[in-house]
């Protein structure tokens, strides 16, 4: 297992990083984190159900155009915004299918500087902010707004793998979904579990999922947004190189952007981090506190 020995050391270009650039780390931790258990008014856009598309030949279609890869890795340029504040850095996005979602941040002045990394596994998230010497780490089911919304590493790894998912298990069937269609050549896949519900906005011509978005369904105050854009083609099969996941914060519009290049079908990396023994672990809500000064 790979172990973080590095110990952030104040050199003379971290006197001139903004402070906000120092909290990306932690702002992008709790953006994710918190993702789960926003608040927003939330509007049905509902179109009825159209018979005229048969939903098992969709889902089949988009089924095949996603990818098969086990691995991933890339370039990205990470963008946060918040209480009318922005933010960006850049980083490696790396994935391996199964097992875990890293996305390692740099300094983008100087880029051998890590000033922190997260990293999604099947039991635990793991965030460390290299920055402020802290780290968070912890199952899926001590996240009250992860377990609350039924979050756990399949759904999360569906959504960064621009694939459709359901709750519980990683198979999907045509049967999960009621179809709905849009002008434009847009159909939407809906599927309801527990109290939210899950809408894919599809295109019909490409099997593409553009849009996946969570929201409530009684209380009417849960939505989250993960939006694709800029397809190109990885080992053969369509990937996005944007990414952004919309929501709210404190009751505040919020999004975390990923703008992906040089994508590699590579595994010559390592997949387990362990923080520093000189780090504290922190919890998620001191990390807010932090933020939000």
């Amino acid at each position: 297992m790979h172990t973080d020995n590095h110990t952030y050391t104040n050199h003379r270009h971290t006197k001139s990083t903004p402070r906000k650039l120092q909290k990306l780390c932690a702002a992008i931790a709790l953006l994710i984190l918190t993702a789960c258990g926003t608040q927003k008014s939330i509007v049905n856009q509902g179109t009825g159900t159209d018979n005229t598309v048969d939903t098992k030949s969709h889902v089949a279609a988009i089924m095949a155009n996603q990818s098969t890869q086990k691995n991933l890795t890339a370039k990205v340029r990470v963008e946060v915004a918040a209480d009318g504040k922005h933010t960006s850095t850049s980083g490696t996005l790396r994935m391996k299918r199964d097992d875990v979602i890293q996305l390692i941040l740099v300094d983008p002045l100087i880029g051998a500087v890590e000033l922190g990394r997260m990293e999604f596994t099947k039991t635990h998230v793991l965030i460390i902010d290299k920055v402020n010497r802290q780290y968070i780490d912890m199952p899926y089911s001590d996240v009250d707004f992860l377990a609350r919304a039924g979050i756990n590493f399949d759904m999360l790894q569906a959504l960064f793998w621009n694939q459709l998912f359901t709750t519980g298990t990683d198979q999907v069937s045509p049967s999960d979904f009621r179809l709905t269609t849009h002008e434009g050549g847009l159909i939407d896949l809906i599927r309801t579990d527990h109290m939210l519900t899950y809408r894919f906005t599809t295109q019909q011509t490409k099997a593409l999922i553009t849009q996946a978005e969570i929201t409530g369904t009684t209380d009417n105050t849960y939505k989250f947004d993960f939006k694709y854009a800029d397809f190109t083609t990885f080992e053969g099969h369509p990937f996005p190189k944007g990414m952004t996941m919309e929501f709210y914060v404190a009751g505040k519009p919020a999004s975390l952007s990923l703008s992906l290049s040089q994508i590699r079908n590579s595994a010559d990396w390592v997949a387990r981090s362990t923080p520093s023994s000189k780090y504290t672990k922190a919890d998620p809500e001191q990390i807010f506190k932090m933020l939000v000064k």
